[in-house]
């Protein structure tokens, strides 16, 4: 009986082991989004779990329900005491996520950046839009649209986010030798009803102010189109970026001109892929990788509602 014990705990203590060992062995990788409540990510989400699963990998998508730099820092804190395999992440605020994401590479935990980068920190590569040329691509777009020059209100989401930054970068850099004037920026904060009661609210208060709209992000667009009333009724030009499915029925019924939108498929997919080879091929990639753009408006909008729907 006492050796009948004596076995059966030896099993169990074996068993343990191989259980160690294969979590172990098990590649987990975590993308981190900005924020869970903001629908841009949904597509990148869908895509890397397709993408986890093919690889036969174990996908976590974390983040805090709302865009916040320092609630970032204590989700990639908790990442790195768990001891995930790697990391990739749309950071919200380049500066403020530098150390953590450092911290992370000292623990040996590879860190990449996807959607919005934090390009003075120590991460292996970003994956994503190259920010700047969107937003010049828009600039020059803005210029076709207003030849005779105009007053351009900017909505941007949270202040500071590096890729946000960068496509008003190009912007006023595309437009600073024209007659064009950006009047101001507002802040939405990364949430669609904030954005739209900032862009209801700006619009109807300066509607015979200024002349158009460039929103470097969706958000506002992601609601009915009767909700953004005084947009709809706006007589100025409007661009933005981003072309999600709700958006492109702005296009469709006239009330924005132009989309000029990521891939956030490839940006989810393709992050989840290159932090897999890194871990298990110790593959090496370019410092920074561009997902590409596409533009979208009255010529192509038929076609673009046939490829993608109008709903999520």
């Amino acid at each position: 009986m006492r050796k009948s014990v004596i076995l059966c705990v030896v099993c169990m203590m074996f068993a343990v082991l191989l259980s160690s060992a294969y979590a172990a062995d098990k590649v987990v990788i975590a993308l981190v989004p900005k924020a869970l409540d903001n629908p841009v990510f949904t597509t990148s989400r869908e895509a890397a779990k397709v993408k986890a699963e093919e690889l036969g990998v174990e996908l976590i998508w974390t983040a805090s329900q709302k865009a916040d730099a320092a609630e970032q820092v204590a989700v990639i804190e908790s990442l790195i005491q768990k001891k995930v395999s790697a990391i990739g992440i749309s950071v919200n605020d380049p500066t403020a996520l530098k150390d953590v994401i450092n911290k992370a590479m000292e623990a040996g935990i590879p860190v990449s950046t996807w959607d919005s980068d934090s390009p003075d920190s120590n991460r292996l590569f970003y994956l994503g839009t190259d920010n700047y040329a969107g937003g010049f691509k828009c600039g020059e777009i803005m210029k076709g649209l207003l030849p005779d020059g105009g007053k351009v209100a900017i909505l941007t989401g949270v202040i500071g986010a590096f890729n946000l930054e960068e496509r008003i970068r190009g912007f006023k850099e595309a437009v600073k030798d024209t007659k064009i004037e950006v009047v101001d920026i507002l802040a939405g904060e990364d949430d669609i009803n904030k954005s739209v009661e900032v862009v209801n609210t700006y619009t109807l208060a300066n509607k015979d102010k200024f002349d158009a709209w460039f929103f470097d992000g969706g958000w506002p667009l992601f609601v009915p189109i009767d909700t953004l009333e005084p947009v709809k009724n706006f007589p100025g030009k409007v661009i933005s970026f981003d072309t999600f499915p709700p958006m492109l029925l702005y296009v469709k019924e006239g009330v924005v001109d132009v989309l000029v939108g990521q891939d956030f498929a490839t940006m989810g997919a393709g992050t989840v892929e290159m932090l897999y080879k890194i871990v298990t091929e110790k593959a090496e990639y370019p410092k920074f990788n561009d997902s590409g753009l596409e533009i979208v408006d009255a010529s192509n909008i038929d076609e673009t509602i046939a490829k993608k729907g109008t709903t999520w």
